[in-house]
């Protein structure tokens, strides 16, 4: 194979063991060159100066400099697409894990068992499968050199509703479903950030991420929004005002009358949750009273099914290239013309209200 199109991976770890599982790992693949093994964040940002890596593997908690600081530098300076290894059991890692993916890193995978471990060959596997993928996404440098976080934030938006309104609650039946994938939690914080504790609608979040950190992902993004975000069980019964994320390995949906529910049906795109059957399902349920947003993500989960949304009379919104840290979702659903609106992640949630007074008024 010839040397330009291997993958050259950097190893970020402050375990000698855990740099050499890494190793083994991305040895089993002819396509992956090790680019280097460094201990600490620091030596991660000079490394990615002079040798400019195609993906990183980045752990958390390091001495020197931590993995979230590390991850934030390489965003405002040198854009590498970067995979964060954590632990899903250590709470205080998780939240770091996640301040990362708001500075900019792509995902989070659990730390790999090693071998003898019965799930060895699963998680190697899928540690591979993820570092291939991402090593080929085009990733932005981060506005200004900053993280999210100090964005300008985008103000609750304001929704006032009448004293009918009020009476009927949720009078139109109306509901939000939000699909991401990589690069999505960024983006879901900024809209979170957005949603007023007036909101009349139910939203309903499919976001790929590993099963053992939906909880602590669920609690980050609660604590930047007006709204709870919950992790629904099946059968529940959606309230407006409140935000659902489905669990980690089930696919989220609703059935008739705003009921949850939760399925292990196959994958769709190789992926459970999946924002296909999020889409599919809302449409059923909901058709021209749903409204639906496709954010950053890799591959083309949700965009055939949100063309058939705004087919039926949906109110559709991808995310804008310029704010996407992963364009391919977003990319196949322009292509295939499925967007009302193409917007930025701090607009969605004005545009959802503008709309939805559209509608409300329309059903008078």
């Amino acid at each position: 194979m010839e040397r330009e199109k291997l993958i050259r991976v950097l190893i970020v770890d402050d375990s000698v063991t855990a740099r050499n599982l890494l190793k083994l790992l991305l040895s089993m693949d002819p396509r992956i060159e090790i680019a280097g093994m460094v201990s600490n964040g620091k030596e991660a940002v000079s490394f990615v100066e002079k040798e400019k890596p195609d993906v990183i593997s980045m752990d958390i908690h390091m001495p020197v400099m931590n993995g979230f600081e590390a991850t934030r530098q390489i965003m405002a300076t040198n854009p590498v697409p970067i995979v964060i290894v954590s632990s899903a059991y250590n709470s205080s890692e998780t939240q770091l894990s996640f301040k990362a993916l708001e500075a900019g890193a792509l995902t989070i995978l659990p730390r790999p068992v090693g071998p003898g471990h019965v799930d060895f060959e699963r998680d190697g596997k899928r540690y591979l499968f993820t570092i291939k993928s991402l090593s080929e996404v085009r990733v932005v440098r981060r506005r200004q050199g900053q993280p999210p976080s100090t964005f300008e934030q985008p103000k609750p938006s304001s929704y006032v509703a009448t004293s009918r309104e009020k009476q009927a609650e949720n009078i139109t039946g109306g509901i939000v479903a939000i699909g991401a994938s990589a690069g999505g939690p960024s983006a879901l914080q900024l809209i979170m950030k957005g949603v007023p504790s007036d909101f009349p609608f139910p939203i309903l979040i499919v976001q790929h991420i590993d099963k053992g950190f939906a909880e602590g992902f669920a609690q980050w993004l609660g604590q930047l929004s007006s709204v709870p975000v919950i992790i629904p069980q099946d059968g529940d019964r959606l309230l407006p005002g409140r935000a659902y994320l489905a669990p980690g390995d089930h696919h989220l949906g609703v059935r008739e009358k705003g009921i949850v529910t939760l399925s292990k049906e196959v994958p769709d795109h190789g992926l459970r949750p999946s924002v296909s059957y999020l889409f599919r399902s809302v449409g059923d349920c909901y058709g021209k009273r749903a409204m639906a947003l496709l954010l950053s993500g890799m591959g083309q989960d949700g965009a055939k099914e949100l063309k058939t949304l705004k087919e039926m009379g949906a109110f559709t919104i991808v995310q804008d290239k310029e704010s996407c840290l992963v364009y391919g979702m977003p990319g196949e659903a322009i292509h295939l013309e499925a967007s009302c609106h193409v917007l930025p992640p701090e607009k969605m949630i004005q545009a959802i209200i503008d709309h939805s007074h559209h509608f409300q008024h329309n059903n008078h």
